[in-house]
Parts: C-alpha cells; sequence; structure tokens
C-alpha cells in the first residue's frame, strides 16, 4: 500500500498523540500528607506549607524521592499538615474543616485544611502520622467511608531532639530531670542549666501533633520517677499544645509553632512575635538540622549521655506489631500514660507499635517516635499498585533500594530503619482494591 507524504506525516503526529495519552493515562500522583516529623526522611524536604502548597519535588535520597526513581510513571504530592490534620483530611468525616480537595496548610479550623492536590481527588491515597489512630479517628475514617477501612502500618523511627537558642551557650547537656524541669514550668532561668541568665522561653506546637505524643510519651513515663514532677502534667495526647494552652500560658515565657518547622522557627527567633533568644523546644532532629538549631545532648535514665544527631539512626529499632488496637482517647488520667483499646473490628490492618515500649528505651538516645503511614483497604483504583509500593518501601530491604536512601539510617539524619517484621506483601494485602 502507497501513502503520501503527507498521509505519512498525519499518522505520525496521529501516533504521537496516541503515545502522549497513553503515557498520561499511565501516570500516576499519590495525594497525601499529615506529620511533619518525618517529612524530611519522607522528602527530602522541612518546608512548612508556609505558601500554602505542597511538596512535590521528592529529593535524591529521601524515601519516596527513591521509591519515584525506581517506579516508572509515578509522582508524589505531600503536604505537612501535621499529624492530626492528616488523619482527619484522610477521614473524609468533616468535610467544612478538613477536606483532601481544599489548600494545604496548617490544621486551622474553620478555614476548611485539605493536601491541596493539583488535581481534584475522591480520597486521599495515604498520610503519615506520628500517633496512632485514637478509637474516635478511626470511627471518624468509618464515617467518612462507607465500607472501607483504613490501614495503619509503623514506618521509620524518628528521634525527637531538645533544640534551643541561647546567646553564649554553644553546646547544652541535660540530665532527664532538667528536661522534666524546664517543660513543667519549674525550671524557668538559663542559670539552672547553663553559665548564662535569662528567662526560658518554652517552644512548643500549637497544632494536633505527633510529636507532641511521642514527646509527651517519653516524659508521663519518665518524669515521675527522675523527680517531683507532676505526672499529670505530661499526657500523652497529639492535641497537647493546644489543650495545653492554659497550663503553658502559666509558664514565665512560652509560644506556639505549627508543624516542626513552625517550633525550629520560634527558637530560632525568626517566627512573628517570638523572642530573638532564649527558647527551648522540640523537635525531630532531621528539622532542627535544616533550620540550623542547636541540640542538645541528653542523660538518660541508664547515665549515659547521648547526642542525637550521632547517637541515633545508624542502628535499627526493633519493635513489636501489635494489630486490631488502638489508642483510648483519653490517657490515665493519674499517670497521663496512653491507653490501648480493642477496635470494634477484627482482622484489621490497622497496626501500632503499643507507645509504652518506646517511651523510655533501655539504652541509646531516649526520645523517640515511631510514626506510620496510613492508607485505604478499598477505593485506590487505579492507584492502587503505586500506593502499595510506596506504602511498602519502608519495608524493602534490597540493598541497592537502600543504599541509595541517605536521609534514613545514617548518622545525623534523626531517623533509624524499623525491624518490625512487616513486608511487601503485607502491604499488598491490606490494601485491596
Amino acid at each position: 500500500m502507497l501513502f503520501s507524504k503527507g498521509t505519512v506525516r498525519m499518522k505520525l503526529i496521529a501516533g504521537a498523540i496516541l503515545m502522549c495519552v497513553a503515557s498520561a493515562a499511565g501516570a500516576v500522583t499519590l495525594v497525601a500528607g499529615g506529620a511533619t516529623l518525618p517529612a524530611v526522611g519522607y522528602t527530602g524536604s522541612a518546608t512548612f506549607p508556609s505558601a500554602l502548597t505542597p511538596i512535590t519535588t521528592m529529593a535524591a535520597g529521601s524515601l519516596f524521592g527513591q521509591y519515584i526513581a525506581s517506579t516508572s510513571g509515578v509522582s508524589v504530592s505531600y503536604c505537612p499538615t501535621g499529624s492530626g490534620g492528616g488523619k482527619k483530611i484522610l477521614a473524609g468525616n468533616d468535610a467544612s474543616n478538613f477536606q483532601v480537595n481544599a489548600t494545604c496548610g496548617a490544621a486551622n479550623p474553620p478555614n476548611t485544611t485539605g493536601f491541596g492536590p493539583a488535581t481534584s481527588v475522591v480520597q486521599a491515597d495515604f498520610a503519615g502520622s506520628d500517633a496512632p489512630f485514637s478509637l474516635t479517628e478511626y470511627n471518624n475514617y468509618k464515617t467518612g467511608h462507607s465500607g472501607n477501612l483504613p490501614t495503619q502500618l509503623p514506618s521509620i523511627a524518628g528521634a525527637v531532639g531538645i533544640v534551643f537558642k541561647k546567646s553564649g551557650v554553644n553546646t547544652l547537656t541535660l540530665t532527664e530531670d532538667q528536661i522534666c524541669g524546664i517543660f513543667s514550668g519549674q525550671i524557668t532561668d538559663w542559670s539552672a542549666i547553663s553559665s548564662q541568665s535569662g528567662a526560658i522561653n518554652i517552644a512548643f506546637r500549637s497544632d494536633n501533633s505527633g510529636t507532641s505524643f511521642s514527646f509527651l510519651n517519653h516524659l508521663s513515663k519518665v518524669c515521675p520517677s527522675v523527680a517531683a514532677h507532676p505526672a499529670t502534667s505530661f499526657k500523652t495526647l497529639q492535641g497537647y499544645g493546644t489543650g495545653a494552652a492554659s497550663y503553658f500560658s502559666s509558664y514565665a515565657s512560652s509560644f506556639g509553632g505549627s508543624g516542626n518547622a513552625g517550633v525550629i522557627a520560634v527558637v530560632a527567633g525568626t517566627a512573628s512575635g517570638a523572642p530573638a533568644d532564649g527558647s527551648i523546644g522540640y523537635a525531630e532532629v532531621a528539622n532542627g538540622v535544616v533550620g540550623g538549631v542547636k541540640m542538645a545532648s541528653v542523660t538518660n535514665t541508664s547515665g549515659t549521655t547521648i547526642n542525637p544527631l550521632t547517637g541515633f539512626g545508624p542502628t535499627a529499632v526493633t519493635v513489636s506489631v501489635t494489630f486490631d488496637k488502638a489508642i483510648a482517647d483519653n490517657p490515665d488520667p493519674t499517670t497521663g500514660r496512653p491507653i490501648l483499646v480493642s477496635l470494634p473490628d477484627t482482622g484489621t490492618c490497622v497496626g501500632l507499635v503499643d507507645p509504652e515500649s518506646y517511651a523510655n528505651p533501655s539504652s541509646g538516645y531516649p526520645i523517640i517516635a515511631i510514626t506510620n503511614l496510613l492508607g485505604n483497604e478499598h477505593g485506590n483504583g487505579s492507584n492502587l499498585a503505586a500506593a502499595r509500593g510506596l506504602l511498602g518501601s519502608p519495608y524493602n530491604t534490597n540493598a541497592t533500594f537502600r543504599n541509595s536512601v541517605t536521609k534514613i539510617g545514617r548518622a545525623t539524619t534523626g531517623y533509624a530503619w524499623l525491624n518490625a517484621g512487616l513486608t511487601q506483601a503485607k502491604v499488598d494485602s491490606c490494601l485491596i482494591d
């Protein structure tokens, strides 16, 4: 059969268009958000979305970046709302305040908070949270997703650092007793912990924070045993910063920030209205490194002094995952400790690491978080394979893959891999369709 040059040209153009359409149809963007604590390890960025745009460029060496590099046609959009906001957006039961397609930003009702996808989606593909599902949060998801259940699997561990800025103080070593005293408001002047003097300003999370959950998990466990600090001052709640605003206001000086980056900005003195100097707060180590603030070494209850920059990361954290459990909505009223309760359903893919097991490790750096990746059993549609692959990436032990993820599992990263007994096959069985 003979064709004219024009006919051939038209067929080539038509073929190119079909290839482009096919390529576009095969492209997948996973829409997600939530925890700020693991953001540097996940995405390579600690930038809080002050510009109200999600993180869409996954840096080389980050977990998501390496997953994308090894998987054709997948991209990720991650909005670091904080753990509480991420779970509410994933739940989808409160559209007036939390809706996946709304603008990316800090959880700040009555303004609607979302993950800010470039194109509207039916549901979020996944969320990150350092605080496991509470019973109410689990039920909220069921309300927002008729016939669907969430998934929750631990992903990586992060060190929560004591970050500070004080003129004349370049290094700082704190005992557990001093940390308890500072954050209970009993130590109020720098002269009690350093060679300098001046009021201590407490920088805390003002949003529903999984980092707060992890930090308070440690303090509520350790403080009653190291000094006469009121145990009920430290309640293991992700909403501690918001719920205890009146408590913090009794301090000589305190200032809240949203997200890990928000606390870093308070400590650095760059947040609007924050003191220029003299702040101490808590934030994940990698966020502190990016933010350029100093980090205290901590003498644990065994008497060993460890700096989280050098003493956390290379050694994987061994954990046990329990399924079909959630955190009770309120901690023990006497001790402030979290309580595990059974879910109304059995055979779920909602797994958690009991906070009691990492509240005060017997060795190593003592203040750590176990962060989780949350997803959907159903409704993943054409994103199913990509969602499975990304949520399974923390358990990819292939040497080439692991060696390429340079922002987790190494000194100065602030993140460690988990030995959790989880596999890609487990993830595949959890995300059904």
